[in-house]
Protein backbone atom coordinates (compact mmCIF):
# COMPACT_ATOMS: atom_id res chain seq x y z
CA UNK A 1 0.00 0.00 0.00
CA UNK A 2 2.67 2.45 -1.05
CA UNK A 3 1.58 6.04 -0.54
CA UNK A 4 -1.49 5.14 1.51
CA UNK A 5 -1.74 5.12 5.25
CA UNK A 6 -3.49 2.42 7.21
CA UNK A 7 -6.01 5.06 8.36
CA UNK A 8 -6.90 5.98 4.77
CA UNK A 9 -7.35 2.31 3.89
CA UNK A 10 -9.62 1.84 6.91
CA UNK A 11 -11.76 4.82 5.86
CA UNK A 12 -12.24 3.23 2.44
CA UNK A 13 -13.15 -0.11 4.06
CA UNK A 14 -15.77 1.56 6.29
CA UNK A 15 -17.15 3.46 3.30
CA UNK A 16 -17.41 0.21 1.36
CA UNK A 17 -19.15 -1.47 4.29
CA UNK A 18 -21.68 1.36 4.63
CA UNK A 19 -22.48 1.68 0.94
CA UNK A 20 -22.86 -2.08 0.52
CA UNK A 21 -25.27 -2.33 3.45
CA UNK A 22 -27.30 0.62 2.11
CA UNK A 23 -27.49 -0.90 -1.35
CA UNK A 24 -28.59 -4.27 0.00
CA UNK A 25 -31.12 -3.01 2.54
CA UNK A 26 -32.60 0.01 0.75
CA UNK A 27 -32.39 -1.32 -2.79
CA UNK A 28 -33.44 -4.91 -2.38
CA UNK A 29 -35.84 -4.72 0.55
CA UNK A 30 -38.14 -2.45 -1.46
CA UNK A 31 -37.84 -4.75 -4.48
CA UNK A 32 -38.75 -7.75 -2.33
CA UNK A 33 -41.77 -5.88 -0.97
CA UNK A 34 -42.96 -5.03 -4.49
CA UNK A 35 -42.54 -8.62 -5.69
CA UNK A 36 -44.59 -10.08 -2.86
CA UNK A 37 -47.25 -7.31 -2.83
CA UNK A 38 -47.77 -7.54 -6.61
CA UNK A 39 -47.08 -11.29 -6.66
CA UNK A 40 -45.07 -10.78 -9.82
CA UNK A 41 -41.53 -10.30 -11.04
CA UNK A 42 -42.74 -8.47 -14.16
CA UNK A 43 -40.31 -5.80 -15.24
CA UNK A 44 -37.29 -7.54 -13.72
CA UNK A 45 -34.59 -9.14 -15.82
CA UNK A 46 -34.02 -12.73 -14.69
CA UNK A 47 -30.50 -12.72 -16.13
CA UNK A 48 -29.59 -9.46 -14.42
CA UNK A 49 -30.82 -10.77 -11.06
CA UNK A 50 -28.94 -14.04 -11.65
CA UNK A 51 -25.77 -12.09 -12.46
CA UNK A 52 -26.24 -9.91 -9.37
CA UNK A 53 -26.63 -13.04 -7.23
CA UNK A 54 -23.38 -14.43 -8.61
CA UNK A 55 -21.60 -11.12 -7.98
CA UNK A 56 -22.84 -10.80 -4.38
CA UNK A 57 -21.95 -14.43 -3.66
CA UNK A 58 -18.47 -13.96 -5.17
CA UNK A 59 -17.74 -10.95 -2.97
CA UNK A 60 -19.06 -12.85 0.04
CA UNK A 61 -16.66 -15.71 -0.65
CA UNK A 62 -13.82 -13.26 -1.26
CA UNK A 63 -14.45 -11.61 2.11
CA UNK A 64 -14.59 -15.01 3.78
CA UNK A 65 -11.33 -16.22 2.25
CA UNK A 66 -9.59 -12.91 3.01
CA UNK A 67 -11.00 -13.02 6.56
CA UNK A 68 -12.27 -9.49 6.02
CA UNK A 69 -15.47 -9.01 8.02
CA UNK A 70 -16.12 -5.60 6.47
CA UNK A 71 -16.37 -7.26 3.08
CA UNK A 72 -17.94 -10.55 4.16
CA UNK A 73 -20.94 -9.50 6.30
CA UNK A 74 -22.51 -6.79 4.11
CA UNK A 75 -22.06 -8.94 1.02
CA UNK A 76 -23.62 -11.91 2.80
CA UNK A 77 -26.60 -9.66 3.56
CA UNK A 78 -26.75 -8.65 -0.11
CA UNK A 79 -26.49 -12.28 -1.20
CA UNK A 80 -29.41 -13.25 1.02
CA UNK A 81 -31.60 -10.36 -0.14
CA UNK A 82 -30.86 -10.75 -3.86
CA UNK A 83 -31.41 -14.48 -3.35
CA UNK A 84 -34.92 -13.69 -2.12
CA UNK A 85 -35.49 -11.58 -5.24
CA UNK A 86 -34.24 -14.49 -7.38
CA UNK A 87 -36.53 -16.85 -5.48
CA UNK A 88 -39.44 -14.61 -6.50
CA UNK A 89 -38.93 -15.74 -10.10
CA UNK A 90 -39.60 -19.32 -9.08
CA UNK A 91 -42.52 -18.54 -6.77
CA UNK A 92 -44.43 -16.18 -9.07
Amino acid sequence: MAGYTKAMFEIVRWSTLSSTILLAVVGYSDQIRLIFVNQSTAGLSFWMILLATWTWASYTLYGHFQKDRKIFWPNLLGTILIGIVLLGFFIF
